[in-house]
């Protein structure tokens, strides 16, 4: 396949077949992906088949991950089990019948006792029991179905891509609405602090004591490097779903990361709005996990 074949960010679900007939047989291929930790390759082959398992699994490689489930359906015609003359076992057996004629006096056998003599009458088929061309046929099959395969998944990879980023862009919007929410706060809350200390102790503490505490809290306070992570986080998230190659577990990292630092920055928010804010963006990135999950 080429590169633009297999390009592009790839659900782990998908769907993908084939048909059509060579020599004595029909054949359907099926091929069904589910998501999986690895890729994990479960075969329904029937008989004679087994020998294009190497083959396919080598193909698969391009699924990168996901379990896939892959069933050949096989129809032989009566008719064509391959009644076959081999020449020389033919050749072989008249010279036989010759030298019987010229010792004994007989009549020449009829032609159908000829054909029941060993080896006289053949199959085509190999040992597998397939024809070289009838395995040619599966196996351009079988490449025709997993590029069917490779289509769905690419086409609900996209779906989820378009909501990846969107997603992403709210991400971004809250991120940014956060801290501007926060651009005073360690001010406010400096200011606050000193009122209700000053108001509690008036002038039994020194105001440069109190201007240390207030100080202290509000750097504890202070969300701006969960906020700049974020950040990070995210711009390296929509750059990953540009990407051709397999993205999902990488995209999986980035999830948990972007949920630890919405953690931290929620438990740093001081005000009931600002946590329902943190509370929100959990549930976003919450979102971009379920969706990611899907992801090859």
């Amino acid at each position: 396949m080429t590169k633009a074949e297999t390009s592009g960010l790839q659900s782990m679900t998908g769907y993908g077949a084939s048909e059509g007939e060579a020599g004595s047989i029909k054949w359907r291929w099926e091929l069904r992906t589910v998501n999986g930790r690895g890729l994990d390759a479960k075969f329904r082959l029937p008989p004679g088949a087994e020998a294009l398992e190497p083959d396919i699994r080598s193909a698969l490689r391009v699924l990168h991950r996901g379990t896939v489930n892959i069933s050949l359906k096989l129809d032989r015609a009566e008719a064509a089990s391959a009644l076959v003359i081999d020449e020389e076992a033919l050749a072989a057996a008249a010279k036989a019948i010759g030298r019987v004629q010229e010792v004994i006096t007989c009549d020449p056998p009829r032609p159908e006792a000829v054909l029941q003599m060993r080896g006289v009458l053949t199959t085509p088929a190999t040992d597998n029991g397939l024809t070289p061309k009838e395995l040619a046929s599966l196996k351009g099959g079988f490449e025709e179905a997993l590029a069917a395969l490779l289509a769905s998944r690419r086409a609900e990879g996209d779906r989820v891509r378009k909501l990846l980023e969107e997603r992403c862009a709210e991400m971004a919007r809250n991120i940014a609405a956060i801290r501007e929410k926060t651009a005073t706060t360690r001010e406010q809350i400096a200011e606050r602090l000193k009122a209700q200390l000053g108001e509690l102790l008036a002038d039994q503490v020194a105001p440069e004591r109190l201007a240390q505490e207030a100080a202290m809290l509000a750097i504890r306070a202070d969300v701006t490097e969960e906020l700049d992570r974020l950040d990070v986080h995210t711009a390296s998230f929509r750059e990953l779903l540009k990407s051709d190659g397999a993205a999902g577990r990488r995209l999986e990292f980035l999830t948990q990361e972007l949920m630890r630092e919405a953690s931290t920055l929620t438990a740093k928010l001081h005000t009931a709005h600002l946590k329902n804010d943190g509370l929100d963006m959990k549930e976003l990135i919450d979102g971009l996990r379920e969706q990611v999950l899907n992801i090859a």
